[in-house]
């Protein structure tokens, strides 16, 4: 039944009073009990026009199919209607960034966190380039705080100048890489940044011997490390020396394996080496008359306390004549020193400072008073030598002298007990807003 036979026939039926009620878009019955529906569109949806009209979709005019395409997307594999799809890169107007200079963005980026820094390195690769930049990373504290797999040669390859990684962990090798490292063809980081470094503290840190001598390799201007509490190896050492020319700070407190060819290596090799601290290192007699024989005579501070019995009297005697310009020296821990030592310390050591000798129950509080000579001395240290009383008449005797002020020895360590701020080397190692 055609279209317009339909509608003639309802017209026709409205006119003889026949009541035709339209139940559904595609027939016509009688009228019912049930309550009339509303009439039906003149255009019919696709499944109701099998039912009205046998020739389908053809029998409709061009504006239907138009309204049936935008009611139901075309399927991709059996319509050939396409749609264009909107370009991504719409242009939002201008960006106000781009009337700031590089030099603007990177001052604004000195005020901001690390972690900030991060995240703002993820807007752009203009943004990415700046924070690359140089001058954010020179000063890095990772105290105390566990580094993750790779994180550390990141850290070098930013350029920086100054790291304290104390008490820290480091995981995984230096070779490692961490997941999401920038491609090295369109990231400003390189390795060729990695040979800045300059102060290196790894006190107490968790760390692979192997990850120490890694990180060595690529510290050619380094002037200052501490090694404290980190088990060391002969050839670590041997490396240092070679590597490091400019070394002028080496603390290697309560470090195993430090031996007389370590030691050699270093002071053979670094001529500008002034601060030397192998305190409590375990090393053998022999090897502490050997290091004594060679030190440096530029030597300003040395410490090694904790040698128990193997200094003697004839030990202080070539030091005092191997480093004249000594101003700090500690040797407490030593047993077997007498007032003989103090002798030859006054005699030589005419620029000292600072002496500790606390601990050295062979010297009587009779010979301290001899320290009284050296016009440059200010901090005597002699804990645990006597009882309180005589110890109260000993710093009567010896008034314009600091005595027992300085429990803890501060040679060549990077961060003294005492700084209420903390400092690697007088140097403050977060440079702006705290990481």
């Amino acid at each position: 039944m055609r279209k317009d036979e339909v509608i003639s026939e309802y017209k026709e039926s409205e006119i003889s009073g026949d009541k035709l009620d339209l139940v559904t878009p595609a027939a016509l019955s009688t009228a019912s009990e049930s309550p009339p529906v509303p009439a039906a569109p003149r255009i019919l949806l696709v499944n109701q026009q099998a039912n009205a009209l046998p020739e389908g979709l053809n029998r409709l005019a061009p504006s239907a199919i138009f309204q049936q395409i935008l009611r139901t997307p075309p399927s991709a594999k059996t319509s050939k209607v396409f749609l264009k799809r909107k370009s991504a890169d719409v242009y939002r107007g201008f960006d106000p960034f781009d009337r700031v200079s590089d030099e603007i963005i990177l001052r604004i980026f000195h005020q901001l966190p690390r972690h900030t820094m991060c995240t703002c390195a993820l807007v752009c690769r203009r943004w990415a380039r700046i924070v690359c930049d140089l001058s954010l990373w020179r000063r890095m504290d990772f105290g105390g705080r566990p580094l993750k797999v790779g994180i550390l040669k990141i850290l070098l390859e930013r350029g920086v100048e100054v790291l304290r990684l104390n008490k820290s962990e480091i995981m995984g090798d230096f070779t490692s890489t961490v997941d999401g490292a920038p491609d090295p063809k369109r990231s400003p980081l390189s390795e060729d940044r990695m040979y800045r470094l300059q102060m290196l503290d790894m006190s107490m840190c968790n760390v692979k011997t192997s990850m120490v001598e890694a990180i060595l390799k690529f510290c050619p201007y380094l002037r200052k490390i501490s090694l404290e509490n980190i088990p060391v190896t002969e050839q670590l050492l041997t490396n240092v020396g070679f590597t490091s020319p400019y070394l002028d700070t080496v603390n290697l407190a309560m470090c195993q394996g430090v031996t007389f060819k370590g030691l050699k290596c270093i002071i053979e090799h670094c001529p500008s080496l002034s601060h030397l601290n192998i305190a409590w290192t375990g090393m053998s007699h022999r090897d502490i008359q050997e290091v004594i024989k060679i030190l440096p005579e530029q030597l300003l501070s040395l410490d090694m306390s904790g040698s128990r019995n193997k200094i003697s009297d004839e030990d202080i005697e070539t030091l005092c004549h191997q480093c004249p310009r000594l101003r700090d020296l500690d040797i407490s821990d030593s047993t077997e020193l007498t007032g003989a030592s103090i002798d030859s310390i006054c005699e030589n050591l005419t620029c000292l400072r600072r002496i500790s000798l606390s601990r050295c129950y062979s010297i009587s509080p009779q010979a301290l008073v001899n320290l009284t000579n050296i016009r440059s001395l200010a901090t005597i240290n002699v804990f645990g030598m006597m009882r309180d009383s005589s110890l109260m008449a000993l710093e009567g005797y010896l008034k314009r002298f600091k005595v027992n002020r300085e429990p803890f020895s501060t040679v060549a360590r990077p961060t003294p007990s005492n700084e209420k701020v903390v400092k690697i080397w007088n140097v403050i190692p977060k440079d702006g807003p705290v990481v």
